[in-house]
């Protein structure tokens, strides 16, 4: 669940990078407007219900290449222990090493290797997610919403949405499938500010 929650924050990071509108300036760094962004995901809870949550801290940057998006790039960390789905109990038994193992695993990381556009205001992102200790390949499907300045500080700001889902047993995080399903779904709304 947590792992859906990491691959969100590195999609939402890439998609400004995919998508912005060609500028006089090839390349801009921006950095995440961490209030204004949300990193979720969800699983499947015996056929019930699906279950939600997000990540409290975490932190991303990135390049975009707005004459060349290839040469865009992307960096994501994600705190384990600041999940939350709403229910201390459950949240708790999601930090243990039956799930996050957040004591020996307090990050997850995120590193962009591939960004490719796919239409005007579409395009994936593909990079080396790595969670309990295991480095494996992510692809998240990004939609550029909107880049312009602030009304109110006049600085530039692109918000994104990022989607996207991974099998959280890929990881080593078996516990309790299928009861609580292996696949995990990610959405990323993320807004992010040059700086």
């Amino acid at each position: 669940m947590k792992i859906s929650r990491f691959l969100i924050v590195a999609a939402v990071a890439t998609t400004p990078m995919l998508f912005a509108v060609p500028s006089s300036f090839a390349a801009d760094k921006y950095a995440i407007d961490k209030p204004h962004t949300q990193i979720k995901f969800s699983v499947d809870r015996g056929g019930w219900t699906r279950v939600a949550g997000w990540f409290e801290k975490f932190d991303a940057s990135f390049v975009f290449d707005e004459t060349d998006v290839s040469k865009s790039s992307v960096q994501a960390t994600i705190s384990t222990a600041s999940i939350n789905t709403g229910f201390e109990k459950r949240d708790a038994h999601l930090k243990s090493p039956d799930f996050f193992n957040s004591k020996e695993f307090p990050t997850m990381t995120f590193k962009s290797t591939k960004v490719e556009k796919t239409g005007a205001k579409t395009g994936k992102i593909t990079g080396m997610l790595t969670l309990l200790g295991v480095t494996k390949p992510l692809t998240l499907d990004v939609t550029f919403n909107q880049k312009k300045a602030h009304p109110r500080n006049k600085k530039t700001f692109t918000g994104f949405t990022a989607i996207g889902k991974l099998n959280r047993s890929d990881y080593g995080m078996k516990f309790i499938i299928p009861a609580v399903s292996d696949e995990v779904q990610i959405e990323i709304q993320a807004l992010a500010v040059a700086n």
